[in-house]
């Protein structure tokens, strides 16, 4: 009842013009799932640009349904969804991850990374739509404060920035950079370290890892999200923008604290696997996004995770 009565509240309250109508890319990721959510059930019109054959029942259950774009590939295609969608807010979340790349990948990294994100650029300025909220990672700082790619995934991110910044100044385009962490929270289905911590702590097997003092940046999904929309609301512009835990913890760290909220011992091999190679370590710390921290401590963040806290799935 009481979040019911919330969620009159807040759709009966004039919305921002900047997130009042959203366009999403990446909308069918798991982050992309919790935007969608927090966006429906605060009365925003949400439209998701997805592929043919994208599954998009992961957005089911939401707190209202957004409009979905399929998109074709072209940027004929592309230019007739956002003008249709008119959007105050493109958030652009789509990304083709690889940690390492093989041969056969590379038309599929650049396409994905490069291609559908300029594509994306020149359909918001034919749209006459100026705000742009994009995401890039903290792979593109290896060991250092200043641009360096781990990979080359973190070097097409990159090569999209260097276009953001010709349409930011040929064409006045308002664009912000945040960068991405870990990111984990309740209701993920990426097979990540989260799920194979807890999947061995439920089942008393063995979990091979990396050494224990690795080095890690383990933000909650509702926290990116708060980041998300603060950076809207805030027109806060520019960056990269650092969307960073409130404390970086060793691998080691997180295992004990899955202990303690769980009360069961794992079993852990630690250093059965190496670091990859070209391991950003510490992971860049750049500026944090102004007026914005994380909230969600790790300990309250497993503990929701375990329980499968899903406030933001309607």
């Amino acid at each position: 009842m009481l979040r019911k009565w919330i969620m009159s509240l807040m759709s009966s309250s004039p919305l921002p013009n900047a997130i009042d109508r959203v366009l999403l890319t990446g909308g069918t990721s798991y982050l992309g799932r919790r935007l969608t959510a927090r966006l429906l059930a605060q009365g925003s019109s949400v439209h998701i640009v997805v592929r043919p054959g994208s599954d998009r029942s992961r957005l089911d259950g939401l707190a209202g349904k957004p409009q979905f774009h399929e998109h074709d590939g072209s940027t004929e295609s592309l230019i007739r969804i956002v003008a249709e969608a008119a959007p105050s807010t493109v958030f652009h979340l789509a990304t083709n991850y690889l940690r390492d790349h093989r041969p056969d990948q590379i038309s599929d990294l650049i396409s994905d990374n490069i291609l559908f994100g300029t594509q994306l650029l020149e359909s918001m300025r034919a749209a006459g739509t100026s705000r742009l909220i994009n995401l890039g990672t903290f792979f593109q700082y290896h060991n250092s404060d200043t641009f360096v790619p781990t990979n080359l995934y973190a070097a097409t991110k990159q090569a999209l920035e260097d276009i953001i910044s010709y349409y930011r100044d040929a064409h006045g385009l308002s664009a912000t950079t945040l960068i991405l962490y870990d990111v984990f929270g309740p209701g993920d289905w990426r097979a990540k370290l989260m799920a194979a911590i807890q999947n061995a702590q439920r089942d008393g097997k063995r979990l091979d890892l990396v050494p224990a003092d690795t080095i890690m940046d383990l933000v909650f999904v509702e926290d990116v999200v708060d980041a998300l929309l603060h950076a809207v609301q805030e027109e806060t512009e520019g960056g990269p923008w650092a969307v960073r835990s409130q404390q970086r913890v060793t691998l080691a760290d997180v295992i004990k604290t899955f202990e303690q909220v769980n009360g069961s011992p794992i079993d852990v091999n630690y250093g059965a696997y190496a670091v990859p190679d070209r391991t950003p370590s510490p992971p860049w710390e750049g500026p944090v996004l102004p007026g914005w921290q994380a909230k969600v401590s790790l300990q309250e963040g497993i503990g929701r995770f375990l329980a499968g806290e899903d406030n933001d799935a309607g």
